[in-house]
């Protein structure tokens, strides 16, 4: 059930719930090696995001390559929107408490994207997501994006800090998805799928 992962295993599913805590540095890591794909010159990165500024979420990208990808977009909310927006990053801003909003948002990048190049999605963070909205509102946002990105052959991964929740939401969470990637006492990380 579970084994040491590799960036590779993760992204051979197609959906990920990545455990660890929010301060969690190599899940920063983790999350730029998921959105980078095979060829991360080709890919097409979207980042949900309601924890990050678009500024921040493309210098941890930068640190990490050379270029941006082939396109990136950001959905944020207004409150996280930047005086200037990165140079080639289109950024859309919708209210932190509508989730609808949010979801027609990266929908729309997915219709533009769909075709040949491979497209990534990360959301950061549930646990955000989850202090302003319930359990079953957070669930069928996440089921509709999670669906969204299937219906593109879109990669998709959501970060949460399962110390802020209950088992039983996380397992609930944890049902959208094909593998759940956990921290383990800030070592190393297991996949279970």
């Amino acid at each position: 059930m579970a084994s040491q992962p590799t960036t590779q295993s993760v992204r051979d599913r197609q959906r990920a719930l990545v455990l660890a805590s929010s301060a969690d540095v190599a899940a920063d890591d983790l999350c730029v090696d998921l959105l980078s794909g095979d060829s991360p010159e080709r890919q097409r990165v979207l980042s949900l995001s309601y924890t990050r500024r678009p500024t921040r979420i493309v210098d941890h990208w930068r640190a990490a390559h050379d270029s941006l990808p082939a396109s990136m977009a950001i959905v944020c909310p207004e409150s996280h929107a930047d005086r200037e927006p990165p140079d080639g990053v289109h950024t859309t801003h919708v209210p932190a408490s509508d989730l609808t909003g949010a979801s027609i948002a990266v929908s729309r990048y997915l219709d533009r994207w769909d075709g040949d190049a491979p497209i990534t999605v990360c959301l950061n963070s549930l646990t955000s997501l989850l202090r302003d909205a319930d359990r079953d509102r957070v669930f069928r946002f996440l089921h509709t994006l999670t669906s969204r990105c299937l219906a593109v052959d879109a990669s998709v991964h959501a970060h949460l800090d399962p110390a802020t929740q209950d088992e039983q939401t996380v397992a609930t969470i944890a049902t959208l998805f094909d593998s759940i990637v956990r921290r383990e006492d800030g070592e190393g990380w297991t996949v279970e799928q």
